[in-house]
């Protein structure tokens, strides 16, 4: 099997792009802003970045499940410190995230509730990698909360469910090469 189908998922409408694609709304991209003024003059509170972030999880673990895929591996890390600094924000990172974070290496197979625990690193900028299933599936993340499937199967239903969630699926060849 091979990927034949690609997505970008992220929390952006379509509809706000322009001609070239570059999204034209002032939106919140980061972890960093919980307690910042939104476009939409709110605070954007742990609340709503929490509700935001584990739309994105779901879209991976429903992807993976109609794949019947149990696991994915790292590839690409990178980590922005040798340990997890959570000085802003310390309810988000349980002791198994913390744990995990020291554990990451390149190669490392990672069962679901661990790539929950990862995709939230990957989300909150405290490290990279792209996660991936042979050649049939791949999870890439770019920055501000853009997120990029390949997957052997359309898995049409999923992608119906993850729009419902409130995000948005487009068709989409992530930017990211896929070279190991």
């Amino acid at each position: 099997m091979t990927i034949h189908f690609t997505w970008r998922i992220t929390k952006y409408n379509p509809k706000y792009r322009d001609e070239k694609g570059i999204y034209l709304r002032d939106e919140w991209t980061s972890v960093s802003e919980i307690g910042s003024i939104t476009n939409q003059d709110v605070i954007l509170t742990i609340h709503d970045y929490i509700s935001t972030e584990n739309r994105y999880v779901e879209a991976i673990l429903d992807m993976m499940s109609c794949l019947n895929i149990q696991k994915l591996s790292i590839s690409g890390l990178e980590k922005r410190e040798n340990t997890l600094d959570i000085t802003n924000f310390p309810s988000l990172y349980s002791e198994k995230m913390r744990s995990l974070y020291d554990q990451a290496t390149n190669g490392l197979w990672l069962e679901k509730d661990q790539i929950s625990d990862i995709s939230r690193l990957i989300l909150r900028e405290k490290m990279w990698c792209k996660l991936k299933c042979d050649s049939k599936m791949y999870i890439h993340f770019g920055y501000d909360f853009y997120m990029f499937i390949g997957s052997e199967m359309m898995c049409e239903d999923t992608i119906n469910n993850i729009e419902k969630s409130g995000l948005y699926v487009e068709d989409f060849i992530s930017p990211i090469k896929e070279e190991d």
